[in-house]
This record gives structure tokens, sequence and C-alpha cells, in this order.
């Protein structure tokens, strides 16, 4: 963050427990959870379709990570 902008979103861990498919399903939708939260400025942003999980475990993380800076 630079004041109340977001400058970067990255993922500082993952565990998705060895599963190629999960590992698969996360390659694929993170960059795009990463891309929509720095377009939305905000936790305001869609589901990937086909990740669920991994939707809604970014969005969730994120929404706390903003929630500590202030957001």
């Amino acid at each position: 963050m630079t004041g109340s902008k977001i400058t970067s979103v990255t993922i500082g861990s993952l565990n998705d427990g060895g599963n190629y498919r999960s590992q698969s399903i996360d390659s694929m939708a993170i960059p795009i959870l990463e891309q929509e939260a720095m377009a939305a400025q905000s936790g305001n942003i869609q589901s990937v379709s086909g990740a669920s999980y991994t939707s809604a475990g970014f969005i969730q993380s994120l929404q706390g990570a903003l929630t500590t800076l202030g957001l």
C-alpha cells in the first residue's frame, strides 16, 4: 500500500496439500485474482470460475489484510 492505494498483491504462503489439481487451479486463478484486486483497489472482486475455494480463500485473506491496514 501507498497511502490508500494498493500497489501490490502477492500470496504470502499457499497450502494446497501438494494436490496436483489444486496446484493447477491455483496457478491459473491466483494471477487473475491479483489483477482483479489491483484493478478494483479493494477486496470487492469476483471469484474465478472453476476456482471457488481458491477464490474464497484469496478474497478472505485480501479483505483481512485490507482491514488490518485500516481500509
